[in-house]
Parts: structure tokens; C-alpha cells; sequence
């Protein structure tokens, strides 16, 4: 069996379950006692490259990959989980019950030693009748670190991103959250994209 194909294999055998055990924090604050009591639910054998997509999903297959960091932003973590929600190649979300966190593109990856993931989607379309950019939503998380929303993945070549958005994007250099996709000879596009954890974002509130 492939890599890719065992990879895929056990995240769907956790995707249901990890899914339903992360906190709903979609546009609304929660606090970080909450977010740390929800930690001890997730899967013990979370891999660190996942496939979040289906074998014929419409759309470009791509390839999302980096490093997550600690907050000094050299040193990479190992047992951050990353968890990623997004759109169709329609730029609906497809979900059950109305909540956007169980969309049926949604993944759950923990890093490696070397603080490394990876996940393969197809690559999001815009909102119908919308102005608003392309993105993947992501959350971060791990032990001393309570879930908190980070930037959600940009494309470069989005027309709907603007110029305030690529500048404040550029000041964050090498944990920009802009990808700059290149597709490879076999028509998969591949974008990378590192990121700095902190210990409670501006999204956790509370004692």
C-alpha cells in the first residue's frame, strides 16, 4: 500500500470522531480553560500527513505542507495538531447540521517530530456571488497550547485578496499565511506554509 493511501486510511478512520471532539469556535470567543479541557478528546494516533479529499474530488489537487514552530519561532514542535476546514470547487461547503467545522472537506493532522505536516485537498473556491478571497480555515493546538483560529490559507493569484491584505501578509515573512501555489509536471499544485504558535491567541478570553 502507498504511503498516501495508508495516510488517508487511518484519517478516516479518525476524522468522525476528532472532528466532533474539537471545540465549536467558529465566530465566537472561548476561553482557554475550555479549549484545555477539550484537548484529552482528541485521537492518540493522529498522523501527520493527511488526505482530506476523496479519490475523484472535483477540483486542482493540492498540496499543503510546513512546519509548526514555537512561539520563539525557531524551534519546531513536534504533537501540534492542526485541523482544516474549506470549501468545493463550487465554493460551498457541503455540510450536516450547519455547522461549518463538520464540512465534508475537513482534516485532522498532528505534526512529526521534525514539527512537519501535510494535507491534500483540492484547492477552494470563493463563496458563490462572493468578493470574499479563496481560503482554508485552520485551528491549532497541543499540549500548553489551547485551540485558537489562526489566518486562514490565501492563494496569491486570488484576485479578491487586497493590497492592505498582501501587506500585512508580507510583514510576516516566513509564516506568511498567502500561499504561493506552483504546479508540479503532474498537474498537482503544491504551496507551503510555516507556522508560529502562540501560547493563547487574541481569540481566547477569560480566567
Amino acid at each position: 500500500m502507498k504511503t498516501g493511501e495508508s495516510d488517508r486510511r487511518v484519517f478516516l478512520k479518525h476524522a468522525g470522531l476528532a472532528a466532533l471532539s474539537l471545540p465549536l469556535v467558529d465566530l465566537g470567543l472561548i476561553s482557554c480553560a475550555k479549549l484545555a479541557r477539550s484537548e484529552s478528546t482528541a485521537p492518540s494516533d493522529v498522523p501527520w500527513r493527511v488526505s482530506t479529499v476523496a479519490a475523484g474530488e472535483p477540483g486542482d489537487l493540492l498540496i499543503v505542507s510546513g512546519t509548526i514552530y514555537a512561539p520563539d519561532g525557531r524551534t519546531p514542535l513536534e504533537g501540534i495538531n492542526l485541523y482544516v476546514y474549506q470549501t468545493d470547487a463550487t465554493g460551498n461547503y457541503s455540510t450536516t447540521g450547519g455547522n461549518n467545522r463538520l464540512t465534508r472537506i475537513h482534516g485532522l493532522m498532528r505534526t512529526n517530530a521534525q514539527g512537519r505536516y501535510e494535507f491534500q485537498t483540492i484547492k477552494p473556491a470563493p463563496y458563490p456571488k462572493g468578493r470574499e478571497s479563496a481560503h482554508i480555515h485552520a485551528y491549532v493546538s497541543g499540549p500548553g497550547y489551547p485551540e485558537y483560529w489562526i489566518d486562514s490559507y490565501l492563494f496569491a493569484d486570488d484576485p479578491f485578496i487586497t493590497n492592505e491584505e498582501r501587506a500585512k501578509d508580507a510583514a510576516l515573512g516566513n509564516f506568511a499565511a498567502i500561499l504561493k501555489l506552483e504546479r508540479q509536471p503532474d498537474g498537482v499544485l503544491r504551496g507551503r506554509r510555516d507556522i508560529r504558535i502562540e501560547r493563547c491567541s487574541r481569540n481566547c478570553t477569560g480566567n
